[in-house]
């Protein structure tokens, strides 16, 4: 198996592909913490404020934290693996939100709680602005590991 760091030498390869999925899991658990660690320094600092930013700023515009629905599972299901694309700070915004660490409608805790508090933060006339800047941020994130994947396995030569 031949790779860019590794002409042939399986070892380093195989380091270099734990250095990616390495670089890929910090990037998922910190947006913009993968480039960084590749070496990417401004790129990953660039990213990184960005995508903050835009969560900050959704979280504080009534974002709905998105809920799996079992009447529409594939677009809840959809809306929330693009919540998931911001990593960990995911699950801590729900725990805000809702109390607990809730990504159903039914089941599991409060379930007529999460969804009264899910119902009025999307009555807010700010919600489907802050609803899109939390679910870009996540999307954003995700298309962004595939970048850091590229870099680290040597095919993202550019700045």
């Amino acid at each position: 198996m031949t790779g860019p760091e590794g002409n042939g030498n399986p070892e380093i390869v195989d380091r270099g592909i734990r250095r990616t999925l390495v670089s890929v899991f910090l990037g998922w658990l910190v947006p913009g913490l993968g480039h960084v660690f590749l070496g990417r320094v401004r790129r990953g600092l660039f990213f990184g404020a960005l995508l903050w930013a835009s969560f900050g700023f959704g979280m504080a515009h009534d974002a709905r934290l998105s809920l799996r629905d079992d009447k529409q599972p594939l677009l809840t299901g959809l809306q929330v693996v693009a919540n998931l694309g911001m990593g960990p700070i995911d699950p801590i915004a729900r725990l805000f939100v809702y109390g607990e660490l809730a990504y159903s409608m039914t089941g599991g805790g409060d379930a007529v709680q999460r969804v009264e508090t899910f119902r009025a933060r999307e009555r807010s006339p700010l919600s489907i602005y802050g609803t899109a800047y939390v679910w870009t941020a996540g999307l954003m994130n995700l298309l962004l590991l595939f970048d850091v994947w590229d870099i680290g396995r040597g095919r993202g030569g550019y700045a």
